[in-house]
């Protein structure tokens, strides 16, 4: 498959296996040179030890930790995509919810693919942590590869 035209990607990425496993299925299926937009989302309530906890209690420089965690994982998985060749770039966006921020994302850009991977949940983990790779596909303005974890 060749590049998306002049169209700069979105890679989805939080760190994963999946989400290093979708870098690669992305390397192996567009060309070199494609812009990627390597992105991490986070969302600073889930992740707090006590999920819930009233936003005025939640200390500030346990907020900027989160958010520097976040731009450190977005920077290696820029690093990743950029070993894999494409010129990458590192976005790390607070959202809630973490599909519509990376459509958001997709749409700031006029991306022409997005990228994500999937963690493979079915039956019960499936309903009670959703489905970003899914959200993502329903409502991304462009074509969405999602990229399955391997068999084992």
């Amino acid at each position: 498959m060749s590049r998306p035209g002049s169209r700069a990607i979105v890679i989805a990425y939080d760190g994963s296996e999946p989400a290093r496993g979708a870098i690669e299925a992305a390397a192996e299926t567009l060309e070199h040179g494609t812009k990627a937009y390597v992105v991490t989302v986070w969302e600073p309530l889930n992740a707090l030890p006590f999920w819930g906890a009233p936003v005025g209690a939640v200390p500030q420089d346990l907020l900027d930790n989160v958010e520097s965690e976040a731009e450190k994982v977005a920077a290696e998985g820029a690093e990743a995509a950029t070993a894999a060749g494409f010129e990458a770039e590192a976005v790390a966006e607070e959202g809630n919810p973490v599909w519509r921020t990376i459509v958001e994302i997709a749409e700031k850009h006029d991306a022409g693919l997005v990228v994500i991977g999937s963690h493979g949940r079915t039956g019960l983990s499936y309903v009670l942590a959703g489905s970003v790779a899914t959200a993502v596909m329903q409502h991304a303005p462009c074509s969405v590869m999602v990229a399955r974890p391997p068999t084992r």
